[in-house]
């Protein structure tokens, strides 16, 4: 069974999580964080021994492999257990984890080929077919290495092709249905593609919450949090010198827009006002300061007194920014066109708006405001800004 619980960040995730931990010693535990610092976190905090995978041979998979062969309590990164595959399902089976993810995964990726007519060519071979639903499956027993890659990713049930344009990578739906128990702990999680990913492999799930009481954390039936406090404490910048001094449109500030190269003019504007905000809008300096934008577009948005406060965008579940309280989130994020397509193909409609918020929140929440601290915040797209703004009168719940 998998039980999301869903709840703010800040609400007592990780402490519940180290609490299930200690409260159920005959379980074997694999609990899955963004960074190896969180994994580090929870195995200093428990009343057993957590074993991190570390490089053997120069791979730390071979490792993981290793532990979960032993049947260790395990603590490790996303990037780790998404290399899991059909190949691990015995070792899986026979470890009866219960799996802990802290902060959902990409489950579904565009999947790039080495030689764009790879496909073309095995279909005429007979080498894999492929389904209405773009599925593809490998026939062929007997096949060049150069195409053990995308044999073994066929084998696992993680390659379709969208369409008969866009090949897409997912993750083995075999995997999650290994853990007897599975909890993920994040917030906004319809907003998630791992809700979708569900939802597509028909996975059962219920959305929880959490409630505190005499000093235990405790799961229960879904509530939306209380906004209020957050309401006084988010200051967002909403005045029109820095606002509505450029062009924009609702798609401004994309990854599309930032990269087309026909927008310099405007880009050097959002620049100049990103300075001017930390300068003399709000003023602030040093650790109190942290900003993003793509990682491209980076060197084009830098400026004195702020560049060397980058955080990416992607960015989740660390304290090492808790200092700041004056942020800039100068970018306005969509969902990759080819996983919005993989989806639709599919009958099942992104709402992207939804989507662009929750990774906002997640990237606000590695600032002060994790410690109920006010931050000022400069949002340049008018999207973004908007969204904001309307969460913040609890529109999205």
């Amino acid at each position: 069974m998998i039980t999301v619980i869903d709840a703010l960040m800040g609400a007592g995730k990780t402490s519940f999580a180290i609490q299930y931990i200690n409260q159920h010693p005959d379980e074997n535990i694999l609990y899955i964080a963004p960074y190896l610092e969180e994994d580090k976190r929870i195995g200093d905090n428990v009343e057993r021994v957590m074993r991190y995978p570390t490089f053997k041979d120069g791979r730390k998979f071979d490792d993981l492999l290793n532990l979960l062969q032993c049947q260790e309590d395990i603590a490790s990164t996303h990037a780790l257990f998404m290399k899991l595959d059909h190949d691990c399902k015995d070792i899986l089976e026979q470890g009866q984890y219960t799996l802990i993810l802290d902060e959902t995964v990409n489950v579904v990726e565009p999947y790039n080929l080495k030689h764009k007519d790879d496909i073309k060519y095995l279909l005429q071979k007979g080498s894999i077919k492929i389904d209405d639903s773009g599925y593809i499956e490998w026939l062929d027993e007997d096949i060049d290495t150069r195409y053990n890659e995308i044999k073994i990713l066929a084998q696992n049930h993680s390659l379709f092709f969208v369409d008969k344009t866009l090949l897409m990578w997912r993750y083995p739906p075999e995997i999650f249905k290994l853990f007897p128990k599975v909890f993920i702990m994040t917030y906004m999680f319809k907003a998630s593609i791992l809700r979708y990913y569900l939802d597509l492999i028909n996975a059962e799930y219920e959305i929880k919450s959490l409630e505190k009481s005499e000093g235990q954390f405790y799961v229960c039936d879904y509530f939306k949090p209380d906004l209020s406090l957050y309401r006084a404490k988010i200051h967002v910048y909403i005045e029109r010198d820095l606002t509505e001094n450029f062009t924009q449109k609702e798609s401004s500030l994309s990854a599309t827009w930032l990269r087309s190269g026909r927008h310099e003019k405007e880009i050097d504007i959002i620049r100049r006002n990103i300075y001017n905000y930390f300068t003399n809008k709000e003023p602030a300096k040093g650790k109190q300061i942290i900003w993003t934008t793509l990682k491209d577009s980076k060197n084009k948005l830098k400026g004195k007194g702020y560049s060397s406060r980058f955080v990416s965008h992607n960015c989740r579940a660390t304290n090492d920014y808790s200092e700041a309280t004056h942020l800039c989130y100068a970018m306005n994020k969509y969902l990759d066109p080819g996983v919005v397509k993989f989806f639709s193909y599919n009958e099942i409609q992104i709402d992207q708006d939804l989507f662009a918020l929750s990774e906002m929140l997640q990237w606000i929440w590695r600032s002060a405001i994790r410690n109920d601290e006010d931050i000022y915040i400069y949002i340049p797209s008018k999207r973004m800004r908007r969204l904001l703004l309307e969460w913040l009168d609890e529109k999205y719940q």
